[in-house]
């Protein structure tokens, strides 16, 4: 049998501090990635995003578009970051998909009725047993301002690519799980660790079934812990993370630096591993379907050294950092590529083949 070789779209994954671009080809079962490039804001986006939206990431697409000599095609596709879409958990009634998009529009009429302008919004059905608390949700919704989809519709067209989908990050993130492990019938958790918001999503089959943006995890605040400690930059923490990390308990030995990267960033570490327990436990709990068999790490605390073992030993339940089942690929090995900050990209990539 000759296997297919199909290139996917470019995937670009926008975020608060960073624009992330990628590739993946597929041949046939396999999934390779191609190209994948970060490029840093000219301009992050505060906290409160007030004004965000008039924020271009044109010039950070254009700038990841020429650097990634690998990249091919105009077509694309995209996300936006947790920190300006809203995500809500609600019952709808309906017999057909038109039926339960207008539910669902009433729904979001219902809770934004002081905000300014339209909405866009993606829903799709979670069919769970009701909880101990006697809530049947069977639908969650994921919207964002209209002036957000504008935007990034500009930002695509300016960089001389055609965006086809506008892609919710619980609908890439569900389908990087998928992706890095295909045959997988455990229920996931997968957390998205970003710069300003992590988000967890409780993942089966490739689909979402929980969200939660845990409160006050956003990345940033491990690196600001560095910063005001070592007295470096941004850029320089980031490289102490990446390149030395936590101790890790599997190998035993604990290097002088680790160390005292773990005590200026215990508060910010404490606070992740209190959220993430509390919301597993909250699950295996009263939400008993919804009760996840491990963790996998996406995002950039994902791409922190020893990381997923650190957290292991401080979790319940496994921790994994993900991957791409092909990521020792030319990309990767050309620029020692940490490939798990760009498992949303890579999902977005990879939706060519849903459209063929």
């Amino acid at each position: 049998m000759i296997f297919s070789r199909t290139k996917g779209w470019i995937g670009v994954d926008i975020g608060t501090h960073m624009v992330k671009l990628a590739q993946v080809e597929r041949r046939g079962s396999r999934v390779e990635l191609v190209e994948a490039l970060s490029i840093p804001r000219q301009e992050p986006w505060s906290d409160t995003n007030d004004g965000a939206a008039d924020i271009p990431s044109s010039l950070e697409i254009q700038a990841a578009l020429s650097l990634g000599t690998r990249f091919r095609g105009r077509d694309a596709a995209v996300t936006l970051p947790m920190a300006v879409c809203d995500v809500m958990t609600c019952n709808v009634d309906g017999d057909s998909d038109t039926g339960r998009r207008a539910a669902v529009l009433r729904e979001l009429d219902a809770v934004y009725t002081n905000t300014q302008g339209t909405r866009e919004f993606d829903h799709w059905s979670v069919e769970l047993p009701s909880d101990k608390m006697g809530r049947n949700d069977n639908t969650i919704a994921l919207s964002v301002a209209s002036s957000w989809a504008s935007r990034v519709s500009r930002d695509l067209r300016e960089a001389g690519l055609v965006g086809h989908v506008l892609d919710g990050l619980p609908l890439a993130m569900a389908r990087a799980i998928a992706l890095g492990a295909p045959n997988t019938k455990d229920l996931v958790a997968a957390v998205d660790w970003g710069h300003h918001r992590a988000t967890l999503c409780c993942v089966k089959d490739g689909r979402p079934l929980f969200v939660r943006c845990l409160r006050d995890c956003g990345f940033q605040s491990v690196t600001n812990a560095i910063c005001k400690s070592l007295a470096v930059t941004a850029d320089e923490a980031q490289k102490l993370l990446r390149e030395h990390g936590l101790p890790s308990p599997a190998q035993g030995a604990v290097t002088d630096l680790q160390g005292v990267i773990e005590e200026v960033t215990r508060e910010p570490l404490d606070r992740f591993v209190d959220e993430l327990s509390r919301t597993t436990t909250y699950l295996s709990q009263q939400r008993r379907s919804l009760a996840p068999a491990k963790v996998v790490l996406l995002g950039g605390g994902a791409a922190v050294k020893n990381m997923a073992s650190y957290l292991d030993d401080r979790l319940e339940l496994p921790v994994e950092t993900w991957c791409l089942d092909a990521a020792a690929s030319t990309g990767a090995r050309d620029r020692r590529l940490q490939v798990e900050m760009f498992g949303p990209a890579i999902a977005l990539s990879s939706l060519a083949w849903d459209a063929r």
